[in-house]
């Protein structure tokens, strides 16, 4: 059984939480990604491995790596999909899906065991993450990552302006993001780590790839 420990169940203060455009529309998947992770942790000797998805919407990435054999978690940082009974939420709630602040402190147990993720990713989140609470967004994936591990994201350089508020609170272009990871990942053991996955951006969204590696 999975659970989870946080002192904050909701990103009440997001403008996510509070205008949830992605949490109620998006429920997608990617599986040529799914193959990719999957062949990648059989390279590194894992027949099965542990997932982590930030901002996991609907989650139904989380469910198609779950039932190819992993542990597989989702973390979105509104209720919505909770309390309208959308997507994979009736079924996965509290087992496999969860809601939290996902730039606060968090750890997931299984069997009372904490879990440390083999992948950990989030797919266009990070520019929804407001500049001050980037750190501690990163120190949380580095502190659920095991050593070895990577985390695998995109980010988009576009305002989103919906229903009159900011959804992404951090627009930079690739370049100013790749000047400022330094400082971000200061101190934390993770490293930018150019792996060639080959999923699809958004492109509508001007989207880039990242990859990091905890040491």
């Amino acid at each position: 059984m999975i659970s989870l420990k946080t002192n904050y169940p909701v990103a009440y203060d997001s403008p996510d939480h509070l205008y949830p455009w992605g949490t109620k529309n998006d429920n997608s998947t990617n599986l040529g990604f799914i193959d990719e992770i999957c062949s990648f942790c059989e390279l590194n000797g894992k027949s099965t491995f542990n997932f982590l998805d930030l901002g996991c919407a609907g989650g139904q990435l989380v469910v198609d790596i779950l039932n190819r054999g992993n542990t597989s978690v989702g973390l979105e940082g509104s209720d919505y999909s909770v309390i309208h009974k959308r997507a994979n939420w009736p079924e996965y709630h509290n087992k496999n899906l969860f809601t939290c602040d996902i730039t606060k402190e968090y750890k997931l147990f299984k069997n009372d065991k904490q879990i440390k993720f083999d992948v950990i990713t989030a797919w266009e989140v990070i520019e929804h993450i407001n500049e001050k609470d980037l750190k501690s967004f990163f120190t949380q994936i580095n502190n659920n990552l095991n050593t070895g591990g990577i985390f695998c994201g995109s980010i988009s350089q576009k305002e989103e302006v919906l229903g009159g508020y900011k959804l992404h609170q951090t627009v930079w272009n690739e370049l100013t993001w790749y000047s400022n990871f330094p400082n971000i990942l200061d101190k934390l053991d993770l490293e930018l780590y150019d792996y060639p996955f080959k999923n699809k951006v958004r492109e509508d969204l001007g989207s880039f790839h990242i990859t990091l590696l905890k040491k």
